[in-house]
């Protein structure tokens, strides 16, 4: 074997214990970067505990990812971190006890030291003949670390799962808050569609539109700012529908549907067939367009007779709904009778224009309306979207009982069933149905109000009859939201204003009532609207969560 040759062999065994060297080094550091990694995930994990940060898959993710790349990251700096070999030479040298054999051979190959050539092939060949009997492997075990490196991870990991997997309130904010924005961005889209359809509204002028998308545009840019809260999207919504409520008109739409009703009769005349007509179909822009088209010039002495009297009858009918229109309808009679074509023709023209301005502001008005549905819908589902991240459906546990709401309707919980039910009451007997399959009855004794029951008899005789005062009940919002009509009940008791209504009914045992409008039927009504009421600052914000929890509690 040449002195190359030995050499050569000193050279590749050194490689290779190099080789095995940052393989060790590998598995170390990946061990290590593991927990470096397993650490980093458990502290986002129990940060997510205290503040609403991510779903738990993502966060299952990110877990696996942080590991995956501190384990990475921790292998390729074991297997590429630079090693100088000389450095390598006298570390195996200690550690394979060859007495400094490769460090020397490998200074000896590099650079002039007056070293006599015989004597450096010996050392080549006594080193080379050296490393042949090493074992790499079994001098140096594949696993460099201590317990505490094997362990860690192992530990880290046993807490990450723990975190992960025990249940996290703040996983239900965050899927209350998806929902939410999920919401608000389905609602924002549907406003966008509302804003086309007024756009495309031919009984609107362009100034109307621009009237009604104002504040839908509003609306629409305040929802798609990001992180947009539940109470901050419903008080955009709250003011969009506050300013297209203040762009109703009632009376136009009153004045509207009498106008509509007044075609039935003008539609019997030839003359005023074509308006009469258009009337009936509601478009009273054409109507307009028709009555100012008449010229009295055209007509006969019979005809202009004839359309005096449909005009006159008119008139009558629109008398008290919109006088302008009738005063003119009533001047062009006159006019037709006194034989003044000039002037008829001009007091048609008037209550043509009149007739049209009464269309366009019916449709304005229609249009906001419609418009303040919409927008409280959009609030309600944000509302409803609101409560999906909140804890519901929790039965509860408790005997029949009824509630006296003043009206006669009560509200049962059937016994041992733990369901909630809800009955209308007749005199001073109540019947609850249950939401839940269960049934709840009560008997009240006539003389409290809201009274329990638990079925027990409250000595009350068949046939006797019971008396109480009626306790009025004030309701915090109308049913048909903000602005509606309001309804006075008469006073059925006989008695002047404001005295107290005295009823009578039986008091048979026997008498079981009757449900007459199923619970579950009305009570998303009734909560929808209570929630629009305050969410829009009708009421005092301290009484908003008073007023859902009281909703949410009677959740069929």
């Amino acid at each position: 074997m040449t002195t190359n040759a030995h050499f050569r062999e000193v050279e590749d065994a050194l490689s290779g214990w190099l080789w095995w060297a940052r393989a060790r080094a590998a598995l170390l550091w990946s061990v290590r970067g593991l927990a470096v990694g397993l650490a980093v995930a458990l502290g986002i994990s129990l940060v997510a505990r205290l503040t609403p940060l991510q779903p738990l898959p993502v966060l299952i993710g990110i877990a696996v990812a942080c590991a995956l790349l501190a384990a990475g990251a921790g292998m390729g700096a074991g297997l590429l971190w630079p090693r100088g070999r000389l450095a390598a030479a006298r570390y195996f040298d200690r550690v394979f006890g060859l007495a400094e054999r490769t460090s020397a051979a490998l200074e000896l190959a590099h650079g002039p030291n007056g070293t006599p050539g015989w004597l450096i092939e010996q050392q080549w060949a006594d080193a080379a003949r050296s490393a042949r009997g090493v074992r790499a492997s079994q001098r140096l075990p594949a696993w460099a670390g201590s317990r505490v490196d094997a362990g860690l991870p192992v530990f880290l990991l046993i807490a990450l799962v723990v975190s992960l997997a025990l249940p996290n309130a703040q996983q239900q904010v965050l899927a209350q808050q998806q929902a939410v924005q999920q919401a608000i961005t389905e609602q924002a889209q549907k406003i966008e569609d509302l804003k086309k359809q007024i756009e495309e509204n031919p009984n609107l002028t362009e100034a109307q539109k621009e009237e009604l998308t104002r504040p839908l545009d509003d609306a629409q840019e305040k929802l798609q700012e990001p992180n947009l809260t539940e109470e901050q999207a419903q008080q955009a919504l709250a003011e969009a529908q506050q300013e297209l409520q203040q762009l109703q008109d009632p009376d136009a739409e009153q004045q509207a549907q009498q106008l509509q009703q007044a075609g039935e009769r003008l539609s019997q005349n030839q003359t005023t067939q074509g308006v009469g007509e258009a009337l009936q179909n509601g478009d009273l822009q054409q109507a307009g367009e028709e009555l100012a088209n008449i010229d009295p010039t055209q007509l006969s002495a019979a005809e202009k007779q004839a359309l005096a009297d449909q005009l006159e009858q008119a008139a009558q009918q629109l008398q008290e709904s919109n006088p302008e229109t009738a005063q003119q309808l009533q001047e062009a009679a006159e006019a037709l009778r006194n034989g003044d074509d000039e002037a008829a023709q001009e007091a048609l023209q008037q209550a043509g224009e009149s007739i049209s301005q009464t269309g366009q502001r019916a449709a304005q008005s229609q249009a906001a309306r419609q418009a303040s549905g919409q927008v409280q819908r959009a609030q309600q589902q944000i509302a409803q979207a609101g409560q999906q991240g909140q804890g519901q459906g929790q039965n509860q546990q408790g005997s029949g009982q009824t509630q006296g709401q003043g009206q006669g309707q009560s509200q049962g919980q059937g016994q041992g069933q733990g369901q909630q039910g809800q009955g209308q009451q007749d005199g001073s007997q109540g019947q609850g149905q249950g939401g839940g399959g269960g049934a709840g009855q009560g008997e009240g004794n006539g003389n409290a109000p809201g009274g329990q029951s638990n079925g027990t008899s409250q000595n009350n005789g068949p046939g006797d009859g019971g008396e109480r005062g009626y306790e009025p009940i004030y309701t915090p919002y109308r049913l048909g939201g903000s602005g509606g009509p309001e309804t006075t009940l008469p006073n059925q008791g006989g008695g002047d204003p404001g005295e107290d209504v005295i009823g009578q009914g039986p008091t048979n045992p026997q008498n079981q009532g009757e449900v007459r409008v199923p619970y579950n039927r009305v009570f998303n009504d009734y909560r929808n609207n209570a929630y629009s009421a305050v969410d829009q600052g009708e009421y005092p914000a301290d009484l908003k969560d008073v007023v859902k929890d009281y909703f949410s509690s009677l959740e069929p």
